[in-house]
């Protein structure tokens, strides 16, 4: 049997390996603590343009509860994923679980759609995993 380390990068690679070559880094991040669980950067990947791991662990636990307490005072519901493009890609962040988030660092070729299907998927497995 995997560990839950395996299943998890298992789950980051796949979801890379989906976008054809669209995801340029993908983080599982602890909610509560801010840290990186997991993190996967594709193979080959042009990697001067992506922050390493802790930047990204950081940055999106800061964006998504600032987000989170904006939904509540709009009361706009639960906030389920959000969408951040900038000019050279895109990152998406999502509940993976009560106490994980996923997010993952596009280039601007990645079919948003798609991916908010792949993210919705790979992030209910990363909550069985970490349950």
């Amino acid at each position: 049997m995997s560990s839950k380390t395996e299943m998890l990068n298992e789950l980051l690679f796949d979801l890379s390996r989906a976008s054809q070559g669209n995801v340029e880094a993908s983080a599982i991040i602890s909610k509560s603590q801010g840290l990186t669980i997991c993190t996967h950067y594709p193979e080959g990947a042009d990697t001067s343009n992506v922050p390493d791991e802790d930047v990204i662990a950081g940055r999106s636990t800061q964006i998504q509860e600032a987000t989170r307490k904006v939904f509540k005072q709009l009361k706009r519901g639960s906030l389920v994923r959000m969408l951040i493009e900038g000019e050279v890609g895109y990152v998406i962040i999502c509940d993976a679980g009560s106490d994980a988030i996923l997010s993952v660092l596009t280039n601007k070729r990645a079919n948003i759609g798609y991916m908010f299907f792949m993210m919705t998927r790979v992030a209910k497995r990363i909550e069985k995993v970490l349950s």
